[in-house]
């Protein structure tokens, strides 16, 4: 996993490792890229993972990217990499560092896979460019220069390759069912379930936890919010600012939204927690996502979710149970669902209910356990 910013698959591996070594395990972390002060620094502090490449001693553009290349065509820790009993293999570069080490080694290498390879499967122009970043953008020019259908190709071995793979929900499991001819096991991320209590008022407010990049959309939820009646809640936006930041706020105040939509930085897990505990609701506005932590750890806090009803969210909210699935990809039914949540108290007191119990079922002991057992499997 590169660790360069503070999202759900960062955490997922971090988590991975730190659990692991809980139980007994010597667990060795290594990364193509390491950013301290940008994915989970204390968490990233106590993993401390080992860079497959030296550190370049300057700065320079696209150096993000330029280190997962070179950690992919000239790894000079291949063999500290491969000198273990199982490799975890958090989607690419990994993929391919686990079937080299496999090849050159012998080693086995288990395949924890968050969503098919970016770069080479492109989103639909409807969810949203990826490569407004330009880390991203010379990616997309290397696989035009030297084909997407090799790439594809090497891709699909290094899973067919693998001695197991692991999927974060069955939506992922599917998707490399039907491109790749391959499959696996469903082993959905964990929450840390709720440190702090919920509050027992809530505030007219809506919260949103997703990475600041267009294919998040989080436009679309501005687009809901200016569908509600007055008086419109405040619709939180939480996530440290990126290069798309000022897009969305620039988009709120054209829509008229300046002072309904809150950006409130990065959060530590504690402001995370109690900004789920303070809220009316919280919503999920990415299309396709292949799972997505935020509904279930708002849930949690029994913060009802508003998801829509497709890809990996639709497997992390239960349907007029612990909140809502929109129609794919109607706002204005995501809108009318929401209205309901905060309108109705009744209905909102019961799903908050349901939904504290329902996040329980994604806990990381049972994670770990099903991660441990299939490696204890595979080893050699």
């Amino acid at each position: 996993m590169g660790f360069f910013y503070s999202g759900g698959g960062e955490r997922v591996a971090l988590m991975q490792a730190r659990l692991l070594r809980e139980r007994g395990h010597k667990v060795k972390v290594f990364s193509s890229v390491v950013r301290w002060d940008k994915c989970y620094p204390d968490l990233l502090a106590e993993i401390a993972p080992e860079r497959i490449i030296p550190k370049f001693p300057f700065y320079f553009p696209c150096r993000d990217a330029s280190a997962m290349l070179a950690s992919s065509l000239i790894p000079f820790r291949l063999r500290d990499i491969a000198d273990c009993d199982v490799l975890v293999c958090q989607s690419q570069p990994s993929m391919w560092l686990g079937y080299r080490s496999n090849v050159l080694f012998g080693t086995p290498y288990v395949g924890y896979l968050h969503q098919l390879t970016t770069f080479i499967h492109k989103r639909p122009s409807y969810r949203g460019s990826w490569s407004t970043v330009a880390d991203f953008r010379l990616l997309e020019a290397l696989l035009g220069v030297f084909g997407r259908k090799l790439a594809r190709q090497l891709d699909r071995l290094c899973h067919i390759r693998a001695s197991r793979l692991l999927f974060n929900s069955l939506w992922t499991k599917k998707l490399f069912e039907r491109e790749y001819g391959v499959t696996g096991e469903v082993c959905y991320p964990g929450i840390d379930i709720k440190k702090i209590p919920s509050q027992p008022k809530r505030e007219r407010m809506v919260v949103t936890a997703s990475r600041h990049v267009p294919w998040k959309r989080i436009d679309l939820a501005f687009q809901v919010l200016r569908r509600l009646q007055e008086p419109l809640p405040t619709l939180v936006v939480t996530g440290k600012e990126t290069e798309h930041t000022p897009f969305l706020k620039q988009l709120a105040s054209n829509l008229g939204l300046s002072r309904h939509v809150h950006f409130s930085g990065h959060l530590t897990d504690d402001e995370l927690y109690r900004t789920f505990s303070r809220s009316k609701a919280y919503v999920q506005t990415s299309i396709y996502e292949p799972f997505g932590l935020g509904p279930v750890e708002a849930q949690s806090f029994g913060t009802p979710a508003v998801v829509w009803g497709d890809a990996g969210t639709k497997e992390t909210v239960l349907d007029g149970e612990t909140g809502f699935q929109a129609e794919p990809y109607d706002v204005d039914d995501f809108s009318s669902k929401l209205s309901l949540l905060l309108s109705d108290d009744t209905m909102w007191e019961a799903m908050s209910r349901n939904a504290q119990i329902w996040a329980t079922s994604f806990d990381w002991e049972s994670h770990i356990d099903l991660l441990e057992g299939a490696l204890d499997e595979e080893r050699r």
